[in-house]
């Protein structure tokens, strides 16, 4: 069995061009230690048919660090030219990978090395007609909670990890189909469904299904061949283009779903959102598509916040030593049903003192994080930052090694535990409450669930012994 990835030669030959002609571009350095990082951690994080969760999750922050060098060579203008301190902000976002993931790679090593007769075996121990009935079950009841979980405050963030048991649900059903070669016209349809729900969302939660379909299709992955290297960049084109014109759009479109309100809420019903998105899309023009290339790589790159707070830190404001994370755990372990007096999540207000911009806030329908890098430095500065990563790095390795283990004893249902627990944390752009907050309450909603719930729902969907023989 294998332990790795196996790269055909010519695959090698072509990523190695692809690092190497990175130097010919302007700030060519970054952009060549960057791919050089992520090539070290994704060859070892990612593993043949083991769960691809923080693969994507180290992908996504990648992307975002690294937009910030393209959008600066797209412009044509200088890495520094918005703030003094771009430069080393890119620079410890990258070394800041290594001490996040580098723990996370030690428990996946931790995993026996598997294969795909196994994944089948373990697959072929769970009844896909049920599982496919539980999914649809979970899809609409989980949809309804979720879409009034703000009308309860001391419940909200238990309502959001609740509602995860439909993406669960997705992935246990999605890798038995694929594993199984059945139902796959029932999953793709889905697939498509939830792509396009997602787009009846203030929040863009259509790139979420995509996350998913991507775990799945990840963990199968043994060879890279390089033909499919070559399908893998054409698509990797067609998402970039994709997000350019969601870019585009984006502002009228919501400005439409909320009725001008200035709320992050939907208002329109999904026939009329789903025409005013078709209706914009046809007013795009070759003007509007390069302005909102540049407005892309803006909205994708996160480096920018934490430049700005480069500049400020220590100069205007010191170094917190640990309040602010402090402030963090405090906040994220209080529950507000012994507070009435926590206040509301902002993560405006934190963004707006250490950068020095003064951003509107969710009061008027916007939420500008700092991102949970930066709250590392201002607590600790350029060395000292990268002590709450590996923790955090240690937290998330551990607990994803528990659950990997102690949800069941089948590997497919706890592949789609792990994935359900840990995959909106994808985003760089974080603020350090969100992270700790959804983890923390994912973490104890599953682990209650894995005691309550997942041995009822193993005990249904388990096929009997006999008929699994037969």
């Amino acid at each position: 069995m294998r332990t790795k990835i196996y790269f055909e030669d010519s695959t090698k030959m072509l990523l190695l061009l692809l690092l190497v002609f990175q130097l010919f571009f302007s700030n060519g350095i970054l952009l060549f230690i960057g791919m050089a990082i992520f090539f070290i951690l994704i060859n070892n994080l990612q593993q043949p048919f083991k769960p691809s969760v923080f693969s994507i999750i180290l992908l996504y922050h990648f992307i975002q660090i690294s937009a910030g060098i393209w959008q600066c060579n797209y412009l044509g203008v200088d890495i520094n030219y918005r703030a003094t301190n771009t430069f080393y902000a890119i620079l410890i976002s990258y070394i800041g990978l290594l001490f996040l993931f580098l723990p996370i790679i030690y428990y996946q090593n931790k995993i026996p090395a598997l294969s795909k007769e196994i994944l089948l075996k373990h697959a072929n121990k769970l009844s896909l007609d049920k599982t496919f009935k539980v999914y649809v079950i979970s899809f609409f009841i989980m949809n309804a909670l979720t879409g009034i979980a703000f009308l309860f405050p001391t419940l909200t963030q238990i309502i959001f990890s609740l509602g995860n048991i439909k993406w669960f649900m997705f992935v246990l059903f999605g890798l038995q189909s694929i594993l199984k070669n059945r139902k796959r016209k029932e999953f793709y349809i889905f697939c498509a469904f939830e792509f396009l729900m997602g787009f009846y969302s203030y929040f863009s939660e259509f790139k979420t299904v995509v996350f998913f379909i991507f775990f799945i299709s990840l963990l199968m992955l043994t060879v890279i061949k390089f033909n499919k290297l070559i399908i893998a960049l054409i698509c990797t084109v067609a998402i970039i283009v994709a997000g350019i014109f969601w870019t585009s759009v984006k502002g009228e479109y919501r400005i439409f779903l909320n009725k001008g309100s200035k709320t992050q809420s939907v208002q329109v019903d999904k026939a009329d959102a789903l025409n005013k998105l078709v209706e914009l899309s046809e007013k795009q023009n070759e003007s509007s598509f390069q302005k909102s290339t540049a407005d892309f790589l803006d909205r994708i790159q996160y480096t920018y916040h934490l430049a700005k707070t480069l500049d400020r830190v220590p100069a205007l404001i010191p170094y917190q030593n640990g309040d602010n994370w402090k402030k963090t755990l405090a906040f994220v372990l209080t529950p507000r049903l012994l507070d009435a007096n926590k206040g509301i999540y902002d993560a405006s207000i934190k963004a707006s003192k250490y950068t020095g911009i003064q951003y509107q806030g969710v009061k008027r329908g916007t939420s500008v994080s700092l991102g949970y890098f930066a709250d590392c430095y201002i607590d600790f500065g350029y060395i000292g930052m990268f002590i709450p990563l590996i923790i955090l790095g240690f937290i998330y390795g551990s607990t994803y090694f528990y659950f990997l283990r102690k949800s069941s004893n089948n590997f497919i249902f706890n592949y789609a535990v792990v994935a359900s627990i840990y995959m909106e944390l994808f985003a760089f752009e974080s603020d350090s409450i969100f992270v700790a907050g959804r983890l923390y309450v994912n973490l104890i909603v599953f682990f209650i669930l894995s005691k309550t719930l997942f041995p009822r729902l193993i005990n249904y969907l388990n096929v009997p012994a006999k008929a699994f023989v037969e």
